[in-house]
Order: structure tokens, then sequence, then C-alpha cells
């Protein structure tokens, strides 16, 4: 196999793209805290093993070593497998909407403000320190809409000091409602 010398530039100035691209990247998803920004430069980082490898099994060809591009190809190959690996892992909770916070630990902050009788069907999702979403159901002790939004806003404060970054959906309920059921159930048994 053959390369040309423009053939061998342009492969250096993608390179050259890539390392600028994958820095600049993970800078700016470090920067604003974007796992899908760091994830591509994690991908583009495999790229730019590929490509350095690629220019080794031709510089081995070259030289007369024939087998260079054969070694060179495993660890490409585990590299790109452990790219995978690791973006896979760090966005897998995501991925299948994992539970983020046990709805006990919900609970008991929200039954801890005056006002609440109690709360159920509580559910949230996300990773914590990253972004958390949470819903629940809330039944408050409130004469009218006004004192019902107060004891939900404080619910919202409590659980956005112990859990943020956090968005909170809550739905309020009349105190004559009773469940004792506190996680959300999908209904599927």
């Amino acid at each position: 196999m053959r390369i040309s010398p423009p053939e061998l530039w342009l492969l250096l100035i993608v390179l050259g793209v890539n390392i600028f691209v994958a820095f600049y990247e993970r800078s700016v998803g470090r920067r604003v805290g974007s796992s899908i920004l760091i994830a591509d430069a994690t991908h583009t980082m495999s790229d730019i093993w590929v490509t350095i490898s690629v220019i080794g099994g031709l510089i081995g060809i070259w030289l007369g070593y024939q087998w260079m591009d054969l070694v060179l190809a495993f660890p490409v190959a585990l590299l790109v497998f452990w790219s995978g690996w690791s973006v896979l892992k760090e966005n897998l909770p995501w991925l299948v909407d994992q539970m983020a916070i046990a709805p006990e630990a919900i609970h008991a902050i929200a039954t801890s403000v005056p006002g609440v009788i109690n709360c159920h069907d509580i559910a949230s999702r996300g990773v914590l320190g990253r972004q958390v979403f949470i819903e629940m159901h809330l039944i408050v002790d409130a004469a009218d809409v006004e004192i019902a939004h107060h004891i939900t806003e404080e619910v919202e404060s409590r659980l956005e000091e112990r859990f943020r970054p956090v968005r909170i959906l809550i739905h309020v309920e009349p105190p004559a409602y009773k469940s004792e059921q506190i996680s959300f159930e999908t209904g599927a048994k």
C-alpha cells in the first residue's frame, strides 16, 4: 500500500483538527456540565488514536515491517472498546431512567414541612450532582390556594437545598385525600 504526500498531509491536517475539537469539546463540556459534549470529545479522542495508529502502520509498511499494522490494530480496538464503555457507563442512568433518590428520603424531607399531611407517588430520575427531576403528589392542610402554594414552595426549597440541581413537579391534593403509596407505581405486575 502506498500513500502520496498530499494524502499524508491530509491525514495530518485531519489529526490536527480532531485534536483541537477533542480538547475544545472536553473543555466546554466540563464547563457547562454537558455529558453529550464530553462523550463526543471521548469519541473524537478515539478517532485521534486511530489516525495515529494508521500513520504508524503506514510508516511501518514503508520501512518494510508489514506486521506493524496488525500489531497497532489491537490497542486501537481496545481503545475504541474502552471509549464506548466509558460513555455508556457515564450515561446509562439517563438512558434507562434510573431512580435518582430513594422515595423515602424525599418523603422524609417533604413531610418535615409544616402543613404537609403526607406525600405519595414519588418518582425521581437523573443523576445526583448533575440534574435530578422529582415528581410527587403532596397532601396539604391548606384553606386556600395561597397557603398551599407557600407550603409547596417550602417543600421545593428544602429539596433543592438537599439535592441541587433539581427540577420539581408537585401535584397538590386536599387534606381529605388518602394514599399510603410512597413510591410511584407503574401498574405493571
